[in-house]
């Protein structure tokens, strides 16, 4: 230390203060300073050593070892609680203090970068829901407003601290059924559900609006339900347009209605001259006519054939674009429908020296078919017809090909190829269009209305099918349609009905004819006065009831439409407060889908649409002529010899079973064991409301009627079976099954006292 000292003195003595001065004798000094130091502290040390006796030093070495050990094991548990020994490779040869700093340090960095990028990400959400469109608001328990974001604020027309702490239901103003909506919300929020309606408020401004709102309930940390959360969107210009589309709908219905009832009363008026040209030519016909006057009846007849297409074809129409045209689901011959078609355009073709032929059908094509056949035919008709129409020469071929063969179904492809004028593409892409023509010249030339393709593309769409057009300018066109329809066999084939009509049972008939068109009046009294038919006539529903208040009729013909009271009024009248079951046959120049349904709910027995044939006349009374004389024998004991009806033939059964007279007298066993009982389940099942098995166990005794010969169920067995499930609940479904019940009693009377040799019931 004193050599040391003496250095010192020397050197401030004699050096210069500038040198002093220098880093590098600064330095030099602080080194010498310091190595003197840590001699005189060693020097100390040493000689303290020197001193302690040996259980001291044991002593003191134990207690460093202690807290040495200590230290370790406190460094160990700093580095197990840091995680250091998890993710930091430690080096041995390193300060474990140093270490641990140096990795708290890095996780520090970590952790002020992580909170720093969540507190940008907070701020960024903040922003977001405080100025995003949808309104947000967060309520506590008692309804009362945590919090809500600028767009709500925006939507309701309110500041925040208007707000703010406030109960929902004292600021924002509800109409007293959006409070009740709220309430059962609340209840949901509280149950913990959550769930979207709508809801009606006014704003500040008293503007009504309309929100769609999100609610759920919101938890703490402790998953304790501490409110709820509302999302709300603005939708009152969308519920606007959705009024408006509603509204727009409802016209749009009006003016189908409306079309409708155009349509309807169209057909009315037309149909009711119609009826009377037809009609009355056909009562012209019969007489004696000069040749020129027949060649202009002939026309007349003719040109109203063709206005009643035109007429049907608009119905036809309109029964497509109201879903209100049904299909049958019946078994027929498709080669005979193709026959038919032929048969019927033949004259046509030959009138413009066209040949029509059918050059192919499908050996493989079943002889039996389940699909609508009349609306086939109708099909087939429309294209031959306009195939021939714009064929000027040549030939019109029917063919028909088996695209796919199934064990239960097949496929067929039916085309009609012509050599007519054919058509550019930009008017075969419009051929199924309504009321589409290629050009004005064409409709000039040709006529028509441009209905029959669009029916035609309907109708095969309802079947399921599809149609497509092949043509070129000039040289031909084929059009083909595809259908797929189940298989069948002989007892798919509806019953055969038989159009004789015994006059003998209207002769001598009271019948009252009710129309307001004397025309109408007229043409049904002349055609029921040749068959001696003792005919009245009223000219509206009121004159009617008097009549038949005052006399007893056989039958009423009676118009729908009349003026003072109609036939629907009429009628009801009739049923309801005369208590009068007399045969009604409503007698209208309506054609629309549900006409016959109104007619029948309404109390008539039956429906005679104008314009009517003759034949369809008389068939009609016909029949409810029969069924009053039946009624009768029921009622007053008459035997059916007295009338000379059948209730039953069985010489087909015989034709069936020869000589075996035993064959008969089991199916009569048969048919007296198992036919009352399917009748009183047809009519357990129509009263509980079973229509579908109503047809069906229709269907299974249908074979039983026909082989009994029992001809007046003929009809109404086949109308059950194909119609109960239309019919549903209606007077007309549980007229048949009255009829029904009735008549299979009459024959299950009439059998055990049957004759085997005389093979006629009775």
């Amino acid at each position: 230390m004193n050599y040391h000292k003496l250095l010192l003195k020397q050197l401030n003595k004699y050096l210069p203060p500038e040198l002093q001065q220098l880093p590098a004798m600064q330095g030099f000094l602080s080194a010498v300073n310091d190595s003197y130091r840590s001699f005189e502290r060693d020097s100390e040390l040493a000689e303290r050593a020197f001193n302690i006796s040996e259980e001291e030093y044991e002593d003191l070495n134990k207690k460093l070892k202690y807290e040495l050990d200590v230290k370790r094991l406190s460094v160990d548990k700093l580095k197990e609680a840091v995680g250091i020994f998890d993710h930091t490779e430690v080096d041995n040869s390193s300060d474990d203090l140093l270490i641990i700093a140096e990795y708290l340090h890095k996780e520090i960095d970590k952790r002020k970068n992580a909170e720093s990028a969540l507190k940008i990400k907070e701020e960024k959400y903040r922003g977001i829901l405080a100025n995003m469109n949808l309104g947000l608001m967060e309520v506590d328990n008692d309804e009362e407003m945590l919090y809500v974001n600028n767009s709500f604020c925006k939507m309701s027309g309110y500041q925040p601290e208007e707000l703010i702490g406030k109960k929902v239901s004292l600021v924002l103003k509800f109409p007293e059924f959006t409070k009740n909506t709220l309430k059962e919300k609340n209840k949901l929020r509280k149950s913990g559900t959550s769930d979207t309606y709508e809801i009606f408020l006014h704003a500040k401004n008293g503007e009504g609006r309309w929100w769609l709102v999100s609610g759920a309930p919101s938890y703490n940390d402790q998953n304790e339900l501490i409110g709820s959360i509302g999302i709300h969107l603005d939708i009152t210009q969308q519920k606007q347009l959705e009024l408006d589309l509603i509204r727009a709908k409802e016209q749009a219905e009006a003016s189908t209605l409306a079309k409708e009832m155009f349509l309807a009363n169209m057909s009315h008026e037309i149909r009711t001259p119609m009826n009377a040209i037809l009609g009355m030519a056909s009562q012209l016909k019969k007489t004696n006519l000069a040749p020129n006057q027949s060649f202009f009846l002939n026309t007349i007849l003719s040109a109203a054939d063709s206005l009643l297409i035109i007429i049907n074809d608009i119905l036809d129409l309109t029964k497509i674009d109201s879903g209100k045209l049904t299909l049958e689901d019946i078994g027929f011959l498709p080669v005979t429908v193709i026959e038919r078609v032929v048969q019927v355009m033949t004259h046509k073709a030959e009138e413009k020296g066209i040949n029509l032929i059918s050059s192919y059908v499908d050996p493989k094509l079943a002889k039996i078919l389940i699909g609508d056949p009349h609306r086939i035919h109708q099909v087939l008709l429309n294209l031959v017809s306009n195939a021939i129409k714009f064929t000027p020469k040549g030939t019109v071929d029917i063919n028909l090909i088996v695209v796919a063969d199934k064990q239960a179904w097949q496929k067929i492809k039916i085309t009609v190829r012509d050599t007519g004028i054919g058509m550019d593409d930009a008017f075969k892409s419009r051929l199924f269009d309504k009321f589409s023509q290629e050009d004005d010249t064409v409709t000039r030339k040709y006529g028509g209305t441009g209905l029959g393709m669009s029916i035609c593309k309907e109708l095969i769409r309802l079947m399921g099918g599809g149609i497509s057009v092949e043509s070129e300018k000039n040289v031909g066109s084929s059009i083909s349609f595809i259908l797929k329809l189940r298989k069948g066999n002989e007892e798919s084939l509806p019953g055969i009905v038989t159009d004789e009509i015994d006059v003998r049972v209207i002769s001598g008939r009271k019948i009252l004819v009710t129309d307001d068109n004397e025309i109408n009046r007229l043409l049904a009294t002349t055609i029921l006065k040749a068959y001696q038919v003792n005919c009245e006539e009223a000219t509206n529903g009121l004159e009617a009831l008097e009549k038949i208040q005052q006399n007893r009729y056989d039958l009423v013909l009676m118009d729908v439409q009349m003026p003072v009271m109609d036939g629907m009024e009429a009628v009801k009248i009739i049923r309801n407060k005369l208590s009068n079951q007399v045969p009604i046959i409503a007698l209208t120049a309506f054609a629309l889908k549900g006409d016959y349904e109104k007619c029948l709910e309404a109390g008539f027995n039956d429906y005679l649409s104008k314009p009517f044939e003759e034949s369809q006349l008389l068939k009609i009374v016909a029949l409810w002529m029969s069924r009053s004389q039946q009624n009768s024998v029921a009622d007053h004991g008459i035997t059916k010899t007295d009338l000379n009806l059948e209730l039953f033939d069985l010489s087909q059964l015989k034709l069936i079973g020869g000589a075996d007279q035993s064959f008969i007298d089991e199916i009569v066993r048969l048919f007296i064991e198992l036919t009352p009982k399917a009748v009183r389940d047809i009519r357990s099942a129509y009263q509980v409301g079973d229509y579908q098995k109503v047809g069906e166990i229709a269907h299974g005794i249908r074979p039983s009627i026909e082989a009994m010969g029992i001809s007046s169920l003929k009809n109404e067995i086949l109308e059950i079976q194909s119609s109960a499930v239309e019919y549903g609940n209606s007077p007309r479904l549980e007229s048949l099954i009255n009829h029904l019940e009735r008549i299979i009693g009459q024959v299950i009377s009439a059998l055990p006292s049957w004759n085997c040799e005389d093979s006629k019931g009775g």
